[in-house]
């Protein structure tokens, strides 16, 4: 009998260390521990490939899609392309948060106001450690193939505060989709967030692989 009490004792214990592990959706896994992860994941990025893609007209966001390598070195610098929203597309370098468009004769031009810091998207302190850490009501919703990957798919809140590294002058919050690895650091595969008050707008941010994105010395 003692037996018995005891290994049904073990049972509920195991049955509510398993429960505590999830967040309530379905036996996955707690999204706000995953999201956790993924902060430090980012905020632990030195250099990386970047990709921002928008559909629609996003707020704050003034291209259609942004690509470069980048990195926190130095001050931060990037080499990259941006897609205008006339669909040409510029060439651009980046050093000490300045950022110029280059010119085939490599003549280099400041970019005006507002155009997005490739490299502060990264590091500790960067727009995506920021936005992961300031996220409400994540949630699990799925286990799926993702790109190849096996990954969970959360959904959470992102205050308007958490974007402006993104996104400046963002003054209403957003809704996020991430997909992270089932196995090893939860760096996000990809995150999209949502405008509801622009249903037809998404941003893709895409943060990969390091890279080396070392710039010539502009002068200022």
């Amino acid at each position: 009998m003692r037996f018995r009490i005891v290994s049904a004792v073990c049972a509920l214990i195991a049955a509510g260390v398993l429960t505590g592990c999830g967040d309530g959706s379905g036996g996955l896994p707690d999204a706000g521990l995953m999201m956790r992860d993924a902060a430090i994941s980012a905020g632990a990025i030195g250099s990386a490939h970047v990709a921002l893609r928008a559909d629609g007209s996003v707020p704050g966001f003034p291209l259609r899609a942004l690509e470069a390598d980048v990195s926190k070195s130095d001050g931060g610098s990037a080499t990259g392309a941006a897609t205008l929203p006339t669909g040409s597309v510029t060439r651009f370098v980046a050093s000490q948060g300045k950022v110029f468009s280059k010119s085939d004769n490599g003549t280099l031009v400041p970019m005006p106001a507002g155009f997005p810091s490739p490299s502060g998207l990264i590091g500790r302190d960067g727009g995506l450690a920021q936005l992961l850490r300031s996220l409400r009501d994540p949630k699990t919703v799925a286990r799926a193939q993702f790109t190849g990957v096996d990954a969970f798919e959360i959904e959470a809140v992102v205050p308007a505060r958490a974007l402006a590294a993104i996104l400046p002058g963002t003054t209403s919050d957003s809704t996020l989709t991430v997909w992270v690895p089932v196995r090893g650091a939860h760096l996000p595969l990809q995150t999209t967030l949502g405008f509801p008050q622009h249903p037809d707008a998404h941003l893709n941010v895409t943060v990969s692989k390091p890279q080396s994105a070392s710039v010539p010395g502009i002068k200022s």
